[in-house]
């Protein structure tokens, strides 16, 4: 190399000399010469082979470049995935499916040990932990939009759907959908299961016309209770339909809205439901005097109405049932969430205490014309029950003051 000539930097050649062993190795049949054996004075130089190693080009990041984003691997059952691609997931057991098409990941697994049901509530299957994430795996609670949950649910007995935000259980307006699954529309993903009250059941009643229909209502009975509620009447010939359509009608009086009503059945007759004695004995006044119609709505709670079949009885008696989780700890609280169920009482109430020894309770009561109304909250084998009732005609004076 000429002195004058500039060495580029960086630039290495690496030269490995490595002396064959014999001349079989370079393709020869000589071996390579000795201090024993001189050279030839002719002989050529012995070969020396060059060997230039190779490496992998340098890895030269791209100043900017944009961060990979998150891909979603979906293991086969494992309760997860993309909402939005598909329209629902289900979870692996198929008890429950998140139908929607909002884009985000969802995952559904069930909880080995829930928090505990509210007293009086049983579960009724497993209790999911339904969470999400968008699509760069950021966790989401509330969602941008409603999805559906719809959990398979026996059929015959008052269910609802109920969510713990990791402070206690609360029931979530829920639906039956024509298939008997209990379904409900929520904003926001935590813990869900569906509850009822314990051992509660509704035989639904035999189709209409039929000459006696019996529909047993029995919750769990204390070892002191020795009441068996239950429905014995001749089922009145009215159909489904109609039905639904009294029930639905009378309770949109109290409710302030229209309600679906399912189950529902028309009756003459005693009859006899699982209520404390005060509602009970207003039931019992009224159910020989005209048509009685029972059924359900959101999938927990009852509605009953008495219409007055002419003669000496007049007007109607309604009565609607909502099973809670927790009692009111004050009379203002008690009074505020009954006229938050029950928007369309809007009467003047005056607070009055039960007068059943040993019940525990609020009862508020008011009059508009011909017509009485009574909201309370009552506990029944352990369970909240917050009640409206009203009566207009000759049932007015059957309304329950305390």
């Amino acid at each position: 190399m000429n002195a004058h000539q500039a060495i580029k930097p960086f630039t290495f050649i690496t030269l490995a000399v490595i002396m064959m062993l014999s001349c079989a190795q370079l393709g020869g049949d000589e071996p390579l010469p000795t201090e024993a054996s001189p050279l030839p004075t002719d002989a050529p130089a012995p070969t020396r082979a060059l060997a230039i190693p190779t490496f992998p080009p340098l890895l030269t990041p791209t100043v900017g470049s944009p961060e990979p984003t998150a891909t979603l691997v979906v293991q086969a059952n494992t309760g997860e995935g993309d909402l939005e691609s598909k329209g629902f997931l289900d979870s692996i057991d198929g008890k429950l499916r998140v139908i929607g098409k909002l884009p985000m990941l969802v995952s559904l697994k069930a909880i080995a040990t829930p928090p505990s049901a509210p007293s009086g509530w049983e579960f009724i299957g497993p209790v999911f932990d339904v969470t999400a994430q968008d699509k760069t795996r950021k966790p989401l609670q509330k969602l941008a939009g409603l999805v559906t949950l719809r959990f398979q649910a026996p059929r015959g007995r008052p269910l609802t759907i109920m969510v713990n935000d990791g402070k206690s259980w609360e029931i979530v307006e829920s639906e039956f959908d024509g298939d008997g699954n209990i379904t409900a529309a929520v904003d926001h993903f935590t813990n869900y299961g569906v509850g009822a009250p314990q051992q509660s059941k509704v035989t639904p009643p035999a189709t209409s016309g039929t000459p006696r229909v019996t529909v047993t209502i029995t919750r769990t009975q204390s070892a002191s209770t020795t009441r068996t509620p239950q429905v014995t009447a001749v089922t009145a010939t009215v159909s489904a339909s109609a039905a639904e359509t009294a029930l639905s009608n009378a309770a949109k009086i109290l409710k302030g809205k229209t309600v679906k009503i399912t189950s529902a059945a028309g009756y003459t007759g005693s009859v006899s439901v699982a209520l404390p004695a005060s509602l009970q004995k207003t039931l019992s006044s009224v159910s020989g005097s005209g048509v009685v119609y029972y059924g359900l709505y959101n999938g927990v709670n009852e509605a009953i109405t008495a219409q007055a079949s002419g003669g000496s009885s007049t007007g109607a008696m309604t009565l609607l049932i909502e099973p809670k989780t927790s009692m009111p700890t004050t009379a203002a609280d008690a009074k505020t969430k009954l006229q938050s169920y029950f928007p369309g009482v809007t009467v003047t109430l005056t607070q009055a205490q039960p007068t059943s020894t040993g019940t525990t309770g609020y009862v508020f009561y008011g009059t508009s014309g011909n017509t009485a109304y009574s909201l309370g909250y009552v506990s029944y084998n352990g369970i909240a029950m917050a009640y409206a009732m009203s009566g207009s005609g000759t049932y007015q004076s059957l309304v329950p003051k305390n």
